[in-house]
C-alpha cells in the first residue's frame, strides 16, 4: 500500500463526510439509548474525577466519551459526538484495510461504500458503546499487520508497523475485553506461519539436496519469505509488551484522573474486579440472541424505542439490524473466500476468511451468559470485503455490472430502513411494515 496525495485526500473526504452523514439528527433519541444508561453515567463521573461505578469494562472507551460531555455538555449531542468520529475514523480505516488487501483503489472503495450502507456501521456510530471504539481501533491493528505481507519491504519498516498493531490491539483492548480475541490469534496465526515456513524449508531441503538449490513455492497466503528478519525480540515487544504496556498506560491515565493511586497491586485488583462484574450479568434479556443466529439475521436489536406525541401516537426507534442483502450474500462470499483459500491460497481471501472467523467463532468458547446481536459488528463489518473479493476475483463484463447492480440494491435498502436506523419520526404502528420476520419485533 503506497501514501499518496490522492489516497490521503479520498480518506479526508471519507472521514469528513461521513462524520456529517453520523451527526445529522444524532440528538435523536432524546433519551439514552440501550448501554448509554450504563457508559455516559460512567462518563460523567470521570468528568467529576470520581471512580467509575462501571466496572464491567475497561475506561478507554468512557474516557473518549466524556471528551464529547467536556465540550458540548451533558446532552444527546455531546454524549455521541465521539462515536460519530470513531466511526469515521473506522470507515477509514476500512478503506486502508482494503486497499492493504486488493492493493487496488476500486474494490477499496467500493467495500468502503458497501461499508456505509451495511446499517451497521451507520447505527454503531450515533450511540454511545464501547463497540464502535474497539473496533475504531481493531481496524487500524489489522490494516498495521497487514500490511507487513507486502513483499521487499524494509525490515525497520515491518518492525514499525508490527509496533504500531501492537499498540492498536491494547487501545482496543482498554476499550473492551473482546480485543484480547484478535491479538491471540495473531500470535496463532503468527506461530502457525513461522512454524509452516520451518517445515517447509526442512522439505525443501531433504528434497534438492542432490540438487544443490532450493525451490521455495511462492504461496501467497503466507509467502515463504515473510518476515525472515523479524527476531523473536520482535514478535515479543510489538505482539507481547507493546499491548500490555498500552494497556496498563489507559489504566495509569484512568488512575490520574479518578484521584487513585496507580500500582500493580491496584492494576491487578482492577481486572479481578472487572472480571467479577462480568460474572454479574443477568442470565436472561429480552433482545438477547445466540451467536448462531447473528449471520441469517434471526434476531436483530432495538437499541430504542420511544413513544411521544399526543396520545403517544409517534415512535423514534434505533434498530441496530444489518442490512439484509449485504449480510445473507455475504456469508456466501466468506465460504467463497474459504474455498480460494484451500483451491488457490489466495493471500486475500486467506486474510478475510482469518478474521471474520476469528471475530465470529470464538463465541461458543466465550463464558458469557447473554449474548446480543450487536456482538456480530466486527464480523458483520468485514463482509463488505469478503464481497469485494468475491465481486472483484473475476474481471467480466458480467461480474462488473453485477457489483453495481448489488451495491445499487444495498443502497435501496439502507434508504428503506433509514427511519428506524436513524430515530426518524413515524406513525406508532408503521414500524411493523419494516419487520420482515416475526422475531424482529
Amino acid at each position: 500500500m503506497t501514501l499518496n496525495r490522492r489516497v490521503l485526500t479520498i480518506a479526508l473526504l471519507l472521514f469528513c463526510l461521513s462524520l456529517i452523514l453520523f451527526l445529522i439528527n444524532i440528538q435523536f433519541p432524546r433519551s439514552l439509548d440501550f448501554d448509554e444508561f450504563h457508559y455516559i453515567p460512567a462518563a460523567k463521573q470521570l468528568l467529576e474525577s470520581n471512580a467509575v461505578q462501571n466496572t464491567e469494562h475497561p475506561p478507554l472507551a468512557k474516557m473518549l466519551m466524556s471528551l464529547g460531555l467536556l465540550v458540548f455538555g451533558d446532552i444527546p449531542f455531546g454524549w455521541r459526538f465521539m462515536s460519530a468520529v470513531f466511526g469515521a475514523f473506522t470507515l477509514v480505516g476500512m478503506y486502508f484495510f482494503g486497499l492493504t488487501l486488493f492493493r487496488d483503489e476500486k474494490p477499496a472503495l467500493w467495500a468502503v461504500l458497501l461499508t456505509l450502507v451495511n446499517n451497521l456501521l451507520y447505527v454503531q456510530s450515533r450511540i454511545a458503546m464501547l463497540d464502535t471504539y474497539m473496533f475504531a481501533f481493531l481496524i487500524w491493528a489489522m490494516v498495521a499487520f497487514c500490511t507487513t505481507w507486502e513483499k521487499d519491504l524494509k525490515v525497520r519498516t515491518q518492525r514499525r508497523r508490527l509496533a504500531a498493531t501492537g499498540v492498536f490491539l491494547g487501545l482496543a483492548i482498554a476499550c473492551k475485553w473482546f480485543g484480547v480475541v484478535p491479538w491471540f490469534s495473531m500470535i496463532f496465526l503468527v506461530a502457525w506461519i513461522k512454524l509452516f515456513q520451518v517445515w517447509k524449508v526442512q522439505f525443501n531441503d531433504h528434497h534438492n539436496k542432490s540438487h544443490n538449490t532450493r525451490s521455495y513455492k511462492n504461496d501467497e497466503w503466507y509467502l515463504p519469505l515473510l518476515w525472515k528478519d523479524i527476531r523473536f525480540g520482535d514478535w515479543l515487544m510489538s505482539l507481547g509488551v507493546l499491548p500490555l504496556a498500552t494497556y496498563s498506560f489507559v489504566f495509569f491515565l484512568y488512575s490520574l484522573l479518578t484521584n487513585q493511586g496507580f500500582s500493580l497491586d491496584w492494576l491487578v485488583q482492577s481486572q479481578i474486579n472487572m472480571w467479577n462484574a462480568q460474572q454479574r450479568v443477568v442470565s436472561f434479556h429480552p433482545y438477547m440472541s445466540q451467536w448462531f443466529q447473528w449471520p441469517l439475521l434471526n434476531r436483530p436489536i432495538w437499541y430504542a424505542f420511544d413513544r411521544e406525541g399526543l396520545g403517544q401516537a409517534f415512535v423514534r426507534g434505533v434498530l441496530l439490524l444489518g442490512n439484509p442483502l449485504v449480510m445473507w450474500s455475504g456469508v456466501l462470499a466468506i465460504l467463497i473466500c474459504l474455498r480460494d483459500v484451500i483451491l488457490k491460497r489466495d493471500r486475500v481471501a486467506f486474510l478475510i476468511a482469518f478474521f471474520y472467523c476469528s471475530f465470529f467463532l470464538c463465541w461458543p468458547f466465550i463464558p458469557r451468559r447473554v449474548t446480543f446481536y450487536y456482538y456480530y459488528y466486527p464480523s458483520g463489518m468485514l463482509l463488505s470485503l469478503a464481497l469485494a473479493y468475491a465481486f472483484f476475483r473475476d474481471k467480466n463484463e458480467l461480474s462488473n455490472r453485477a457489483k453495481w447492480v448489488f451495491l445499487g440494491v444495498a443502497t435501496l435498502l439502507f434508504i428503506y430502513f433509514f427511519p428506524l436506523l436513524a430515530a426518524l419520526k413515524i406513525p406508532a404502528e408503521s414500524f411493523r411494515r419494516w419487520m420482515w420476520f416475526q422475531s424482529w419485533i
